[in-house]
């Protein structure tokens, strides 16, 4: 599928679902590692479109854990390192904010559950 159609199926009838894009605000533990709460950016509407669910065993334990694909209207601050609140969880962005038609028109944020300890 080419990226023209896919940008052809996105309009603004289809951000039917409410997130929050959350930001770490700063600190850092005693290994250099961000420490600080999360903090809400702003509440956006968005299309959530899950994409697989998979066990991960690490640590002598097994994570479920679940790829999400959000598209929201184009936001020039949003950043890898923030993660998204959907239905109650935590999904952590886990690469960089993809601009859908070249226009900053449409985001696209892939997201994953259970990645960054997020909870």
């Amino acid at each position: 599928m080419s990226t023209t159609a896919a940008v052809a199926r996105i309009n603004a009838g289809m951000l039917s679902q409410r997130i929050t894009l959350q930001q770490r605000a700063a600190g850092q533990d005693v290994l250099g590692n961000a420490s600080g709460a999360w903090a809400d950016v702003a509440q956006v509407w968005a299309r959530a479109r899950p994409l697989r669910s998979r066990e991960l065993f690490a640590a002598g334990q097994t994570e479920n854990v679940t790829d999400v694909e959000f598209t929201i209207r184009w936001r020039a601050d949003v950043a890898s390192t923030w993660r998204i609140l959907w239905r109650g969880v935590a999904h952590d962005i886990t690469g960089e904010p993809i601009d859908v038609d070249g226009q900053q028109q449409w985001l696209e944020l892939l997201a994953t559950t259970n990645i960054r300890n997020a909870r």
